[in-house]
């Protein structure tokens, strides 16, 4: 009795997990979908709001990707640059900022962290 009630509960919490989840996801893709198309000067809080809304950092690469395209490489950096502090340990964050900025200690940071995915 004790065993089903524990699974009714553990199932419980899974369904409101994976709802959260579903949500931050959709939260997530509203804001890359705002980047592509909102305007110009509305670029710099998209890319505040991903960084807080989007916990993967490919999707802040995604995010830096659409804002360089639009011109707004300034705010791109910036963006790679907070990805740098909140995932230190992911080399796509330093990649973005040495591809923006040429800055050669992230570069080897990246090459550290990714041999293979960084170019020499």
């Amino acid at each position: 009795m004790i065993a089903r009630a524990l699974a009714v509960v553990l199932a419980a919490v899974a369904i409101v997990v994976a709802v959260h989840a579903l949500r931050a996801d959709h939260r997530c893709a509203q804001v890359k979908a705002e980047a592509a198309r909102g305007p110009v000067g509305r670029l710099a809080a998209i890319a505040d709001e991903t960084a807080q809304r989007c916990g993967d950092p490919r999707d802040s690469a995604v995010l830096t990707v659409v804002l360089t395209a639009r011109g707004q490489r300034g705010t791109a950096l910036q963006l790679a640059r907070r990805m740098t502090q909140a995932h230190p340990d992911d080399y796509l964050g330093w990649l973005i900022v040495w591809r923006l900025s040429g800055d050669e200690r992230a570069h080897a940071r990246a090459r550290a962290l990714n041999p293979r995915g960084t170019p020499a």
